[in-house]
């Protein structure tokens, strides 16, 4: 089983959140882990992952952080047709803007309007809470490896 783990961050803590949802996952998967800063949209389309997952951060006024607005942007323009991918999504915000954990909703949105299957909800940290990110990420995670069916390693 292939998952692919795409992040997009500012701060890093979505790539923290990244690389412990990988460090989970990878335990019983092949697990790939990048930047969309760094993953292009052809590259993207063309992947043969079984699941992907995105952990994104929320920036600025909704936006998605880091190479994310842009891979998103990208991946509107060429439309692509992503029946068959199914994905889950970290989303990390907080809950003192209206504008809460939106880059997360923005990933659903696009990747279910290009015909992508969310497999699990939306998965939201808060800044205000003070839970820590990265923890709740692993739990999230372990939560992840039940909904994939991932086999336990021997």
């Amino acid at each position: 089983m292939n998952i692919l783990v795409l992040y997009g961050t500012e701060t890093g803590n979505a790539e923290e959140c990244s690389t412990a949802v990988a460090e989970i996952l990878g335990k019983h998967a092949d697990v790939a882990e990048f930047d969309m800063t760094d993953f292009t949209t052809d590259r993207f389309v063309d992947a043969a992952a079984d699941y992907v997952v995105f952990v994104t951060a929320t920036h600025g006024d909704g936006e998605l952080a880091g190479g994310g607005a842009a891979f998103f942007e990208a991946l509107t323009t060429r439309k692509p047709v992503l029946t068959g991918t199914k994905f889950a999504v970290f989303g990390l915000g907080d809950s003192y803007y209206t504008t809460y954990n939106r880059a997360g909703e923005i990933v659903v949105e696009t990747m279910t309007g290009f015909g992508a299957e969310l497999i699990a909800p939306l998965a939201r940290h808060d800044a205000s809470s003070g839970d820590d990110p990265q923890e709740q990420a692993s739990e999230w995670a372990q939560e992840l490896v039940h909904v994939i069916g991932a086999p336990v390693p021997s």
